[in-house]
Parts: C-alpha cells; structure tokens; sequence
C-alpha cells in the first residue's frame, strides 16, 4: 500500500500529524470493525493504512 492509498483510506493528506491519522483510524475503525458489522479484509486494510501513515511498514514497494 502506497502512502497515497493510505491517506485515501483514512480520509487525511498525505502530510497528516501522528495525532491526526490515529484519530482518523479511530473513527474510520468505528464504522468497519467485523465486530460491528464490518469486515475483516476492511478492518484489516485500515489497520494498514495507519501502519504506512506513520511509518510502522515499508508498504508493496518492498520486495520482502
């Protein structure tokens, strides 16, 4: 997942503040958590795109 992607996902710029895209990731997380209704590739992606916002993953460009 690209940083672009990512920002897509959560709603934000890709320049967001740390504190931004954990907010966003709350509120996004709310409306597609499986426990909720929501589903488990959802929840799942949307867990990736806070990783790759804050830097937690290298995204697809890596090639491991």
């Amino acid at each position: 997942m690209t940083r672009r992607e990512a920002a897509l996902i959560l709603g934000l710029r890709e320049s967001a503040t740390p504190d931004k895209v954990k907010e966003a990731h709350r509120k996004v997380m709310v409306a597609n958590h499986p426990d909720a209704g929501g589903s488990d590739y959802l929840a799942s992606k949307v867990n990736e795109a806070k990783d790759v916002m804050l830097g937690k993953t290298k995204g697809s460009n890596s090639a491991f």
